[in-house]
Order: C-alpha cells, then structure tokens, then sequence
C-alpha cells in the first residue's frame, strides 16, 4: 500500500510538468497600460519667470511660484486648480503682488512618454499694491506645456500661461484689466 501511494505521489507530481506553460508563454489579460487614468492624480509645482502684457513700462518683469492639483476623469481630461503667487516691481520701485486662484479643466494628448497638457480655468485674485488690498478679482487663465515622463511618479517640463486679472468698482472709470504671461519650469508628481 505504500509503495502505491508513493507510485501515485510521483505520478501526480511527474504530470504538472505536462500541463506546464512553454517558455516564452505570457498570459495575456487584454489589459492596454496608459500613463494616466481615470482616478491618477498630480500634483504640480512651477517657478516662472513673469511678463506683464498691457503696462507698457510701468511694471518691470518678475517671479512667479505655482502650486496645483489634478485628478483625471478619463485618459486625457482631468480636473483641478492651482494658485499661483507673483511678484513684480513698478517703475516707482514699489511691489505689485497677485494670488490667482482658479479652478478648470486639462485636457492632454500624450505620445509614448511626452505629454502635452492644455488648461483652461477660471478663479478669483488677490491684488496688492502700493499698500491697498484689492480682493476678489475676476481671473482667467490658460496654459499649454510640454512634459516628459521620467518615471512613472515624475515628469518634468516647460509650461508657460497667461493670466487675466480683472478689478470691478463702483465707479466704473477706475475698473483696470491687467494681462500677464510667464515662463515656466515645471515638474509633476503622480500618483
């Protein structure tokens, strides 16, 4: 009786090598891997240089320090906001400083591991200047960038945006619309 347990012993494990997948052999569960999904999510974070557009030589270049987050409701469309804190001299030497915050939409084609997001948002500022406080004030903003997936928690590019800040007041002759456009250095972590 033993001898015939151990017979069967060795035959059962003698036939999972008949049933064993050949090298080579991957299973293939139809799954196609995307760098970005439904549910994936980043943070991003922008060092820029900054160019106001419609002051003519009353305010000087400046900085600009962004912080963001998106999350993705299909492969190429994500939701989010981001604000974006910038710092600018006037020719009177004093500081014009803008907190937009906005709230949008992305949408961003991608090719192998290059990405290419654009951004379409709307939000609300903070102005401060010569020692008055202006808030809320309407802003508007698009963006279009240019990233490269380093891994896959990081990538890295350029990104630049222009913004629009609006200020409304009671007497409409002081209503001021201002423009500005920056250069951006941006890196992303996702996850």
């Amino acid at each position: 009786m033993k001898r015939f347990f151990s017979i069967m012993l060795t035959l059962a494990l003698c036939s999972a090598f008949v049933f064993a997948d050949e090298p080579g052999d991957e299973y293939d569960d139809g799954y196609v891997y995307t760098q970005n999904g439904e549910g994936d999510q980043f943070l991003k974070i922008e060092l820029a240089g900054l160019f106001p557009l419609n002051f003519g030589s009353q305010i000087y270049p400046g900085a600009a320090l962004s912080i963001g987050y998106y999350r993705f409701l299909t492969e190429n469309l994500a939701v989010g906001g981001d604000a974006i804190v910038t710092y600018s001299l006037t020719i009177g030497e004093k500081s014009l400083v803008n907190v937009p915050v906005s709230f949008g939409v992305m949408f961003q084609p991608t090719i192998n591991k290059f990405e290419f997001p654009l951004f379409a948002s709307i939000g609300f500022a903070t102005v401060s200047c010569q020692g008055m406080n202006y808030f809320p004030a309407l802003s508007l903003k698009a963006e279009v960038g240019a990233f490269y997936r380093a891994t896959e928690a990081w990538s890295f590019g350029l990104s630049s945006n222009i913004f629009m800040i609006s200020q409304f007041f009671a007497d409409s002759s002081k209503n001021d619309t201002g423009f500005f456009c920056t250069a951006n250095l941006s890196a992303r972590y996702h996850f």
